[in-house]
């Protein structure tokens, strides 16, 4: 018969399963380094699951996220989504058409995720990648988030900036 994962139980008494400690521990690692290494965020306490999202510039329009997605791979991503889906659109496609400038200034292909059935959009970037990976390769895909998020940070909220700026411009003439 095959042995159940032990359960770790937190402070409140909530019982956590071995991969959502995983998760809680390597979320906690990366928050960690990004507060106190280089001020990307306040955050202070790792959960237990998939993703982490980070506020940005503009939390109202969109956020950073560091996650595990399916299929093992590993994704930073911007999450464009102000609460209207024509909104977040208009302002993906604004961002989309300097793709090419974008992805040269991450240094990286990116992927563009109109995610047509949903309300919100992404412009993200994927590596293998998932939980159980040995510790060595997790930090891998920590630095890499990391790397990968600091470049974002530094990209995209000018880039947010103009087209608000530039959508603004065009519905006070009338061109939208």
């Amino acid at each position: 018969m095959p042995s159940e994962a032990p359960l770790v139980t937190t402070e409140s008494g909530q019982q956590l399963s071995e991969t959502k400690e995983k998760y809680r521990n390597y979320f906690q690692s990366l928050i960690d380094e990004l507060r106190e290494k280089h001020y990307f965020t306040n955050a202070r306490a790792g959960q237990p699951q998939a993703w982490y999202t980070f506020a940005s510039e503009n939390s109202k329009l969109y956020k950073y996220s560091a996650n595990f997605s399916q299929g093992g791979k590993a994704r930073v991503e911007v999450y464009i989504d102000c609460g209207d889906k024509a909104k977040n659109e208009e302002v993906f496609d604004c961002l989309f058409k300097d793709k090419e400038q974008i992805a040269a200034m991450v240094g990286s292909e990116l992927s563009w995720e109109r995610l047509d059935n949903r309300r919100a959009c992404r412009i993200a970037i994927y590596r293998d990648g998932d939980i159980d990976m040995d510790s060595e390769e997790l930090a891998e895909v920590r630095n890499w988030s990391i790397r990968n998020l600091l470049k974002f940070k530094e990209i995209f909220p000018q880039r947010f900036s103009k087209c608000e700026r530039d959508l603004f411009a065009a519905k006070s003439v009338g061109l939208s």
